[in-house]
């Protein structure tokens, strides 16, 4: 089955307006034009035309953020066809790609009202694909919709998140994740989002129905029908695999298991060997969907993972270097005698070099597929180089292995940091630092902020690191977590956390934005891509003496600090104090207060 590129003829089609959507009638299947091109950029509601021997239910379509609405009834995807020849009235609503799943629960709220007015129904059926099944949840739970929502098909769903949101929340990274066509609607889609705020939000909520939800959770993001996604999927369910196992190339399956839903597929189901774009068509997914609307008293599948947010505990046997970062270097952990790099580059046929003191290393590379290869090293301190911006993961299979656990205290969450080995032997776990780089990405309700990074670093207690987030803003954080022995290891990991009252957050109330401040502080670095000069201003600040500048890596590793006497005009040349610096991305913190990203070129 190809997945056909559009966009060029116009179906001649009524266009009616409501207050938040276009409502387009669509013929019936047979004269739909395979070149049809709806409303690409407004919330829209495209009608399925009735069929003749309509059985009297209205089946809701609503789109994740891979596709746009016509993907659902175009592109030889069978179920506007399949679900007309049963009978069935097809209604495809078009929410948002990048609002999230409060502001698209909304819509898809607003939607299911006019749909069962204008088919004089009391419910629906929901077929949602990827992230419109949290947008289904949030609709029917958040905004008081369960009465009118018969059962909730969810295909393909990570109603717990996926990595690959969570990597497209660190800047220097954000490339990976837009590799997919994935680039919108992250920040709710993020692990951390899903376990912190979403699913303790929803699951105890009043109003929630887990037996209204139907799972299709799918394994096979290597046997997609499609080569152009499954060569991207590839890519991206290889990023998934060591982190969240089996996945589709997006939706991890078991971030797939809505609590108290009905799972039609176990893990690796032969039966779900597909990727996240063909569990979105009619003829892989509808005989079971079918099956379910037919017989809702068909049982679980028995056999699912559980996943407990209380214990949700993220575990590393890698670090992770970047391509823009010079100082970036392969670096065995004491006692290795190799390495494997795992990596993902922008170029889909990036070609790399491995450069260390005394020569050129010959690199072993095998190419998985398109963006992504795995490296083989002897060799140790290797600066790896490239043709391609590329994230690499370090792996050595030595033991040593640090976990991320985030205890929940009520607002204010505890960061708990374990490093242990299995080698009997723990010689290595000495003189250990354990340090971040958090960002604030967005308020509680997903709304997107714009914050400066922070270095924070973890006390040692015990045998234990631990980090208080009692002291921050309220909001959702990335973290770029790494660990550190120096001679003897290396360990990284990418991941977040939120910090807030969720109940108190959600409630959406719109508050009157308050006036800027004209006395407001701000410190700026320019240019912001450092060569030969760079200019620190500081304005709003009363410093009497002397400020404290510290550079540091993106690790959050310190590389150098020094001092710069007060002036009057708050303006300080520091281009001799960031030229013996190797090209890369660093941190700039100003007085212990606020810290700036820049680029060494």
């Amino acid at each position: 089955m190809k997945l056909k590129l559009t966009l060029i003829a116009l179906l001649s089609c009524a266009i009616l307006f409501s207050q938040n959507f276009l409502e387009v009638q669509l013929p019936t299947p047979d004269k739909l034009n395979p070149f049809f091109v709806g409303p690409l950029f407004k919330s829209t509601i495209h009608y399925g035309a009735t069929p003749a021997n309509y059985n009297g239910k209205v089946i809701v379509f609503n789109h994740g953020y891979i596709d746009l609405n016509q993907s659902q009834f175009l592109f030889d995807n069978s179920f506007y066809q399949k679900t007309y020849n049963e009978g069935y009235q097809a209604v495809f609503v078009a929410t948002t790609r990048g609002g999230g799943i409060w502001v698209n629960g909304e819509l898809l709220a607003e939607s299911i009202d006019i749909v069962t007015n204008k088919y004089n129904v009391a419910d629906v059926y929901i077929i949602a694909h990827s992230n419109g099944g949290k947008a289904a949840e949030a609709a029917m739970i958040q905004y008081g919709k369960k009465d009118k929502i018969q059962q909730v098909f969810a295909l393909g769903t990570p109603y717990w998140g996926t990595y690959l949101a969570d990597i497209s929340q660190m800047p220097w990274l954000n490339w990976a994740w837009r590799l997919t066509g994935l680039n919108e609607g992250a920040r709710t889609s993020t692990t951390y989002y899903c376990r912190d705020v979403v699913r303790p939000y929803l699951d105890n909520n009043e109003n929630n129905e887990p037996e209204k939800f139907v799972v299709l959770g799918a394994s096979g993001y290597f046997n997609g029908s499609n080569l152009l996604a499954r060569a991207a999927f590839t890519v991206t369910g290889g990023i998934l695999l060591p982190i969240q196992g089996a996945n589709d190339g997006v939706a991890p399956y078991r971030s797939t298991l809505r609590p108290g839903a009905t799972y039609v597929f176990k893990k690796n189901d032969y039966r779900a060997f597909f990727d996240h774009i063909d569990v979105s068509f009619g003829q892989f997914s509808w005989p079971y969907v079918k099956s379910y609307i037919q017989n809702r008293s068909q049982k679980s599948n028995p056999s699912f993972e559980n996943i407990n947010p209380e214990n949700y505990i993220t575990t590393s046997n890698y670090y992770i270097i970047h391509s823009e970062n010079e100082y970036d270097e392969i670096i065995f952990d004491k006692n290795s005698r190799f390495a494997v790099a795992e990596i993902i580059h922008e170029n889909p046929k990036a070609t790399f070099q491995g450069i260390n003191k005394e020569q050129t290393d010959q690199l072993k590379i095998n190419t998985q597929g398109n963006h992504r290869s795995v490296i083989s090293l002897t060799s140790n301190n290797i600066k790896l180089q490239s043709n391609s911006r590329f994230a690499a993961f370090v792996k050595q299979n030595n033991g040593i292995t640090m976990s991320l656990e985030n205890q929940i205290r009520n607002k204010y969450p505890l960061l708990k940091v374990d490093i242990s080995s299995t080698q009997k032997n723990n010689s290595l776990l000495t003189n250990i630092e354990t340090r971040g780089v958090i960002i604030r990405t967005s308020n509680i309700d997903g709304t997107q902020v714009q914050s400066d990074p922070e270095v924070i670093t973890f006390d040692k207690i015990n045998d234990s690191f631990y980090f208080d987030t009692k002291n921050l803003e309220e909001g959702v954080y990335s973290l770029f977590l790494n660990s550190e022995s120096t001679g003897n290891f290396k360990r990284s990991i990418i991941s977040g956390f939120v910090v807030g009252d969720i109940n108190k957050a959600l409630t959406f109330n719109t508050e009157v934005n308050k006036p800027l401040d004209k006395n407001e502080k701000s410190i700026k670095l320019s240019p912001n891509s450092v060569k030969n000069y760079a200019l620190l201003s500081l304005q709003g600040y009363s410093i009497s003496d002397k400020i404290s500048l510290a550079v540091y890596d993106i690790t959050g590793k310190k590389m150098k600090s020094f001092e710069v006497k007060v002036t009057q005009n708050s303006e300080y040349n520091i281009s001799e104090k960031l030229e013996q610096l190797s090209s890369g991305i660093y941190l700039l913190q100003v007085n212990h207060e606020k810290t700036i990203k820049f680029v060494k070129e």
